[in-house]
């Protein structure tokens, strides 16, 4: 289904809107406030003593017991008796605002035809699927490819991404900063951990704090990609496997004008990341090689089982599978008959040390 937007100003109304109060009430400011002083029995009675319907839902209860942290200040800071009312705003700060250090491409949209279309998970017939038409599109990506989302474990869009890189394209990936460990370890375990085209930042919600001190923020919520400037994929897709398998889920593509909107609010919200608190280790260059190579390519993923290394190898040629297999089972029955050349008496091999250098030296 696609649908074609001529001009974005068609759909402003002139006439006059209505008026909407702007919500505040200050019970749940307060009930928030017992929340985080004396737990869910505190919660519970204030709004009980109110009547209060309850505005928090478990989990949202759960987060805010679990994310609360006190306000840590200097020797030389006021103390907790002069610390603002709560507020549903973040605090200002006075850090710089951070350099799209890789480039970014000016890309002029003014006149361009708005154009949307839909993807749905599952997919509808004779349709693609959301994750093919995302790997694509980084695949034909030449300048830029920008990423903001939530959660990012997939790890073959991820390879899609590191191959961008690799071509010289400008990779800008934001991240919610409490799901960070995930995209950390699914890194490590293709044994690359950065590249010097890959920006990874991660970025927070507003924070909310409490007279007492007490206070906490939100998260990432946005899941939209950007590539060169010209085309967005935005919607309810998460980059993990749930979200290819066993999630419902919807993107628009977005190609037009409408796509420097997504432009700006990528680097507003660019302009509020911050760096992972969990650094990136030293990048192991040995493993960057042309994703067009026989040997052993970015994809190489370890695993650990009974107490041993095993190391399992993705995205080899065909033609050097079989090569790559007789290697592996030439080294190890070595490995296993080696000590047969003992057994004979006077340096020669004994029947069974026969048998093994047999099995060394067939052909397969």
């Amino acid at each position: 289904m696609e649908s074609s937007l001529s001009m974005l100003s068609s759909l402003k109304d002139d006439s006059p809107r209505p008026f909407v109060q702007p919500h505040y009430r200050e019970a749940y400011r307060l009930a928030i406030y017992a929340l985080l002083c004396g737990g869910q029995e505190a919660y519970w009675e204030y709004l009980r003593a109110e009547q209060v319907h309850s505005f928090l839902s478990e989990e949202e209860i759960r987060f805010i017991l679990e994310n609360a942290k006190p306000l840590v200040l200097d020797d030389d800071e006021r103390g907790p008796e002069e610390v603002s009312p709560s507020t549903y705003f973040p605090t200002l700060s006075d850090e710089e605002v951070p350099d799209l250090e890789l480039g970014w491409p000016e890309v002029c949209l003014q006149e361009t035809e708005t154009s949307i279309s839909l993807l749905y998970h599952p997919p509808r017939k004779d349709t693609p699927t959301i994750k093919e038409v995302v790997r694509s599109q980084i695949q034909e990506a030449r300048q830029l490819v920008a990423i903001a989302m939530d959660v990012f474990t997939d790890i073959n869009i991820f390879k899609e991404v590191l191959r961008a890189a690799l071509r010289g394209v400008a990779v800008y990936i934001l991240l919610d900063d409490s799901q960070v460990g995930g995209f950390l370890q699914m890194s490590y375990s293709v044994g690359i951990d950065i590249l010097n085209n890959i920006c990874v930042r991660t970025v927070r919600g507003p924070e909310y704090q409490c007279q007492s001190g007490m206070k906490f923020h939100g998260g990432l919520e946005q899941k939209f990609m950007l590539v060169d400037g010209r085309t967005v994929l935005y919607g309810s897709y998460s980059f993990s496997w749930s979200f290819e398998k066993i999630n419902v889920s919807m993107v628009l593509v977005v190609t037009g004008q409408l796509v420097a909107s997504f432009d700006e609010e990528f680097r507003r919200v660019y302009a509020r990341s911050i760096s992972p608190a969990v650094p990136f280790p030293p990048l192991r260059r040995a493993g960057l090689q042309s994703p067009a190579s026989s040997q052993l390519s970015l994809t190489r993923i370890q695993s650990r089982g009974s107490g041993q290394k095993r190391w399992f190898w993705t995205n080899i040629r065909p033609a050097d599978r079989r090569s790559v297999k007789l290697q592996i089972l030439t080294f190890w029955l070595r490995r296993r008959f080696a000590p047969c050349w003992s057994d004979g008496a006077a340096g020669r091999p004994s029947r069974r040390s026969n048998h093994a250098v047999g099995l060394q030296t067939a052909s397969f």
